[in-house]
């Protein structure tokens, strides 16, 4: 050949490989000639050569395997997955029996794995695509070798039907792992599951089949696909399958139905079972596992509420694994060893575990997607997440090129010089001593982020206190002497009152796990309450807190897992009654104690914006109650936040106000956003003209009086609010297939949002609503159109009703429509005013407030 003079050949590598290359050009001279007539060839198959002895192997033995790749253009391409199933569809019918249909899978996947790898190498994919090519090719082999199984078991036994639906029945392979994330390594096993939705038994088609129960159909579906995959023959394997996911692992059945997979993780389920079941992707029949993943996998995956626990369960997972790597000697292993790749996929997960069930946008299966969601100041800084994608990508990368030289399942570094040296050239590194240093450069900053995250900090000034439990089943009087040790002032004090949490009934209804969280957070809480001018005050605020939170132990590891949460705890208890209420109240705002903005920033209203953007993005294909159940979270935190900047002074009064009323503002616009919606569905857009010809969309806004209107809002104020449309003329109807009267149309519009605002849910409720300011009070229609509100301002409202019109602003809905609004605002304030009485009226309502609604008392002065 004439290019295997490159320099990154050692020489008897470079001699033997030249010996294989003449041999094999000898044998196919025509395929060699039409190959270097390939300039992208010719460049970079020495290269490829060197870094790869499957791809050398496969291509001296065969080279029209990858002449056909450059012909097809294969080569200078990825895959998806619809030219793979394509290609694979035409290997069926041509197979005569199970061997050629053996050999031709195998020689498929052999074929497109040289494409992958040479592509991989030269650098024309990067490591997304390669990953992305890689797990392709996998669902693409695994669907051919499930419907091959199941047609030819249908043929034998007919086709499996439910017992209760009548429905045919379809085996759901699970895709697990890096499968499961679409991030699948070069040379790796597949992990599945295999479930199907019903037992039942199966139902003849031409009468010559024999009937078998479904569990037994999908027992020996299940077996055949694993032989078509697995089976090694001279061709080599197609995948080497794993099922130890399954439930019970190896002792359990290999295929099971939906309502024993549901039972198993109801009853069964562990904690390393929730992280893998977070990449559970179906390979096979879609359809049917979009209602196992809503009732019963996305359920045991993602708690609604904040799961500080994993931690826990991490921690023993990565003491397990290490104990392994120690006994196995896998200190080189780039998966499982030290800052390896395992270390990161546990950091995503655990976040993913924590608040998933809160935001679905971490329900996702890849790590490319789910890490730069983690930027943010509840869970990783963002030079975090950029440092874990850089390693995680580079440790890929690495992961792929030590197994694309020989198509083996390894992750350790190699031992020998000759090893260590094609690995640099095929990294682009130049040496092993270079290559060498960033390797370990990466693995170190990922251990330094796994262990501050799942451990805490480590370093003299911040590490944690030691793990360790305060015996509250002691005398009063050791515990007044322990206190009194830690350095607490009032130490009669607060030992009465832990005494008094000892015998309880918060503690006594505590589980084993919460107790002993309780105790290991106790030690720490002391030793914060030392540093407090009145520790008895703040104990006794804190414990309110605990004893609120009750059984939801989540909260204790939430505090136990965040030292900095646990200290802005203590701090605000002993800052504040209110603030410590309105967390004994709302224990999810504990969450907002992990946020770095909580003291360092005030509020503003373009954050709040983002976040309640945010929070209802995660939300949007829940139901109804769920999305106004998050609104009312957002407005708790966002309030929260305000109390915070408010009670350290951060933010003078009007700020104050500023903040509460864009808070208001926010809400109002996503209610009536919602409202719209839901009323839209059901009836279409309202339109009006003055005939069919000349119809345009009318539109809604929400008018803010009183105290929302004059941006004076408090913390417990109501809302007074109008709503006004603009629709007119002779036609005013909705599109929709159930269409209404635009007038009927608005009113449940302001109804919806009425109803949106003040329903009660776990959360609370998000407003008080007065709508009586509208024209003609509690007697006038919900919604009015401008042009009504208009003339009764002109020609039937009172003085007083003027005189609110001072402070109306319109806060939400159509920006034209708002803009005329204030167009008629002005012009009534102008021009309606009756000013030749108004002093007087004025001073008659003055004396009529004062005297029907002051709630002063004798010798007392009613500020409002």
């Amino acid at each position: 050949m004439n290019n295997l003079d490159s320099e990154v050949l050692t020489s008897p590598h470079r001699i033997a490989l030249a010996e294989r290359c003449a041999a094999s050009r000898a044998d196919y001279v025509n395929e060699w000639e039409q190959l270097f007539n390939s300039d992208k060839i010719a460049a970079t198959l020495d290269f490829v050569f060197h870094c790869s002895e499957f791809v050398t192997t496969s291509c001296l033995r065969n080279p029209a395997l990858l002449l056909s790749l450059v012909q097809s253009g294969e080569l200078f391409e990825t895959s998806d997955i619809d030219k793979l199933n394509a290609q694979l569809a035409q290997i069926g019918p041509i197979a005569r029996d199970e061997t050629e249909l053996l050999a031709a899978l195998r020689q498929f996947r052999r074929r497109h794995m040289v494409r992958i790898a040479w592509r991989d190498l030269t650098g024309w994919a990067d490591t997304r695509e390669t990953l992305a090519d890689l797990s392709n090719l996998a669902d693409a082999c695994i669907l051919f070798a499930h419907d091959s199984a199941y047609k030819d078991l249908t043929s034998k036994h007919g086709i499996p039907y439910g017992a209760t639906t009548d429905v045919a029945q379809s085996l759901v392979i699970l895709g697990m792992g890096k499968l499961g994330g679409r991030e699948l390594n070069y040379s790796s096993d597949i992990d599945l599951v295999f479930v199907y939705p019903e037992d039942g038994e199966t139902r003849k088609q031409t009468g010559n089949e024999r009937i078998i129960e479904n569990a037994e159909f999908f027992l020996r579906l299940g077996q055949r696909v694993i032989n078509l995959l697995a089976n090694k023959t001279a061709d080599g394997f197609v995948y080497r399958v794993d099922m130890r996911l399954r439930p019970f692992g190896e002792s359990g059945r290999m295929a099971i139905s939906f309502d024993s997979f549901e039972d198993y993780l109801q009853q069964h389920g562990r904690d390393w079972e929730r992280y893998a079941y977070v990449k559970a992707r179906p390979i096979t029949n879609v359809a049917h596992h979009r209602v196992l993943y809503e009732n019963v996998i996305r359920p045991f995956v993602y708690r609604r509420y904040l799961d500080f626990g994993v931690f826990e369960s991490l921690r023993e997972m990565k003491e397990l694994i290490a104990r392994e790597v120690a006994r196995r000697d896998l200190a080189d292993n780039v998966k499982l060893g030290p800052g390896g790749i395992r270390e990161i996929e546990f950091i995503v997960q655990a976040f993913q575990l924590i608040r998933g069930g809160s935001d679905r946008r971490l329900q996702t299966r890849e790590i490319s997607v789910a890490l730069p969601l983690l930027a943010g100041q509840k869970l990783l800084p963002s030079n975090a997440v950029n440092e874990l994608w850089s390693a995680y990508l580079f440790l890929r990368r690495l992961e792929n090129r030590l197994q694309e030289y020989n198509d083996e399942q390894t992750h350790r570094l190699p031992q020998d010089d000759a090893g260590k040296e094609r690995l640099a050239v095929s990294l682009g590194a130049g040496d092993w001593s270079l290559l060498a240093m960033q390797i370990d450069a990466q693995r170190a900053i990922v251990s330094r982020h796994f262990a501050n995250i799942v451990f805490g900090p480590t370093d003299a000034e911040n590490a944690r206190p030691v793990r360790t439990e305060f015996d509250l089943e002691v005398s009063n009087e050791d515990l007044v002497a322990r206190l009194n040790d830690i350095g607490i002032r009032a130490a009669d004090e607060c030992a009465q009152q832990l005494a008094t949490l000892r015998t309880g009934g918060y503690y006594r209804r505590l589980d084993e796990t919460g107790r002993r969280r309780l105790l290991q957070l106790l030690p720490r809480v002391l030793s914060l309450l030392a540093q407090q001018e009145t520790p008895a005050i703040t104990l006794e605020r804190l414990l309110r807190i605990l004893e609120k939170i009750a059984g939801r132990t989540v909260y204790l590891a939430l505090l136990h897992e965040s030292s900095i949460a646990l200290e802005r705890l203590i701090e605000l208890c002993a800052r504040s009654q209110f603030l410590a209420d309105q967390i004994a109240a709302f224990p999810l705002l504990l969450d907002e104690l992990i946020d770095a903005r909580l003291f360092e920033s005030v509020p503003t209203r373009a954050q709040f914006a983002e976040e309640l953007a945010v929070k209802m993005e995660s939300t949007r294909h829940d139901d109804v109650d769920l999305q106004i159940e998050a609104l009312r979270h957002f407005q708790r935190a966002a309030m929260f936040r305000i109390a915070v900047a408010d009670f350290c002074g951060q933010l003078p009064l009007m700020k104050i106000s500023d903040r509460l009323t864009d808070l208001a503002e926010l809400i109002v616009k996503e209610a009536l956003a919602m409202a719209w919606q839901q009323i839209t569905e059901r009836h279409g857009i309202p339109r009006c003209g003055a005939n069919s010809d000349s119809l345009r969309d009318a539109t809604v806004i929400v008018v803010a009086y009183g105290k929302f209107g004059g941006i004076e809002l408090g913390y417990g104020s109501d809302l007074d609010l109008v709503f006004l449309h603009d629709s007119s003329g002779d036609v005013q109807q909705t599109t929709g297939p159930q269409s209404i009267d635009n007038t009927l149309f608005f009113a449940r519009v302001g109804q919806r949002l009425v109803h949106l605002l003040t329903t009660h849910t776990r959360a609370g409720r998000l407003y008080e609503v007065d709508i009586r300011l509208r024209p003609s009070g509690k007697g006038g229609l919900l919604v009015q159109s401008l042009d009504a509100f208009k003339e009764y301002q002109r020609q039937e409202a009172w003085t007083w009703e003027h005189q609110a019109l001072l402070r109306t602003r319109a806060v939400a809905g159509d920006s034209k429509l708002c803009a005329k609004f204030e167009l008629v605002r002005i012009e009534i304030l102008r021009y309606a005013v009756r000013r030749s009485t108004l002093q007087e009226e004025v001073r008659k309502m003055r004396e009529r407030m004062r005297n029907e609604l002051s709630k002063a008392k004798a010798g007392q002065f009613d500020l409002k």
